[in-house]
């Protein structure tokens, strides 16, 4: 069967024009996936932004507490020291 040159140039033109078109999908694609994956980092980022704050807060509640409790012990232990020895 003789491929007339017609048939010929309309079917690379649609060949062209479908892996055209299927690129502009993909690009278009890609570009979505690229801004969730930036939006999830930075999700991701707060969040451990957040975590490290907040062991940072508990460190400094923890030893100022724990200051605060040795300076009462110390202290207690001043008071009654003296009181024992007349």
């Amino acid at each position: 069967m003789p491929e007339t040159p017609g048939t010929t140039n309309s079917d690379e033109k649609d060949v062209q024009n479908l892996a055209r078109l299927l690129e502009r999908e993909l690009i278009q694609k890609r570009t979505a996936w690229k801004q969730t994956a930036r939006h999830y980092r930075t999700i991701r980022l707060f969040g451990f932004l957040f975590l490290f704050i907040l062991i940072v807060v508990c460190t400094g509640v923890f030893l100022f507490v724990f200051s605060r409790v040795n300076e009462e012990r110390t202290n207690q232990h001043a008071r009654e020291t003296p009181a024992a020895h007349p």
